[in-house]
Parts: C-alpha cells; sequence; structure tokens
C-alpha cells in the first residue's frame, strides 16, 4: 500500500463529514446568537469576515484541535500522520481544508434530500409584495 491508501480511509472520511456538519451546527448557532452575521440581514464588515474568513478556517482548526486532543489510542490515525504531534496537527488542519471546501457541497445535499435550509440561503421574495422599479431586473 502506498501513502495515499493509508491516508485514505473509512475514519478520514468520516472526521471529514462530521468536521462539516458540525461547522454547519456553529454557523446556525452563532447566526441565530448574532443575527447580523446571518446573510439574511444588510452586509456589513463583521458579516464579510465571518463568510469569508472565519467560516472557511473554521474546520480546519476543528480538525487540528480534535487531532492534538484525541489520541491515537482512542481515534484510527494513519500511520503517517500518528508519528509525532506536529504530524497529527497538520493531518488534522489538513482534514478541515477538505472538510471546508466541501461544506458548500454538504449543504445543499442536506437540502436537496431532507429539505434543509442552509443558513446562506435568503428566504424567497413575497409574491404579494411588489418590487421596487429600482430592484427590478431590466
Amino acid at each position: 500500500m502506498n501513502k495515499l491508501d493509508d491516508l485514505l480511509t473509512i475514519p478520514t472520511a468520516c472526521l471529514i463529514v462530521l468536521l462539516a456538519v458540525v461547522t454547519i451546527l456553529v454557523r446556525r448557532l452563532v447566526e441565530d446568537i448574532w443575527p447580523t452575521l446571518s446573510s439574511k440581514t444588510p452586509v456589513t464588515v463583521m458579516q464579510r469576515i465571518w463568510e469569508n474568513f472565519i467560516l472557511p478556517a473554521l474546520p480546519a482548526f476543528m480538525g487540528l484541535l480534535f487531532c492534538v486532543i484525541v489520541p491515537p489510542t482512542l481515534f484510527p490515525y494513519p500511520a503517517v500522520a500518528a508519528q509525532t504531534r506536529v504530524s497529527l496537527a497538520l493531518y488534522g488542519f489538513s482534514l478541515g481544508w477538505f472538510s471546508s471546501g466541501g461544506y458548500r457541497y454538504i449543504v445543499s445535499v442536506l437540502k436537496k434530500k431532507w429539505n434543509i435550509d442552509p443558513p446562506e440561503t435568503p428566504p424567497p421574495p413575497d409574491p404579494a409584495v411588489p418590487v421596487p422599479p429600482t430592484q427590478r431586473n431590466v
């Protein structure tokens, strides 16, 4: 077996999915506590920082924390990653980074399969309310 086969295991895939799901839950919790961070409100500087920096980086740092806190005796890390604490930290960070890339995909699958609205989707416009002429698509 080569090194890539050692890294691409079922526990690795489960950890990637777990990081994406926890990110969705953290996003919902934070946006319920601070509604100004939600995309349903006018854009602010903090909302841009939240959506463009914190949310993409959150799974990477959660993966790093997971791999630093959980010892190799409790999680089946690949042999390549379980050699030193630094390799575990890099493994967790990179898994979280890949999870961040798949975050939008997982949210769209959840929405399509179970009709769960992702947090970044604004509510549809009310057809009974007329749209002002300045906001119409011409």
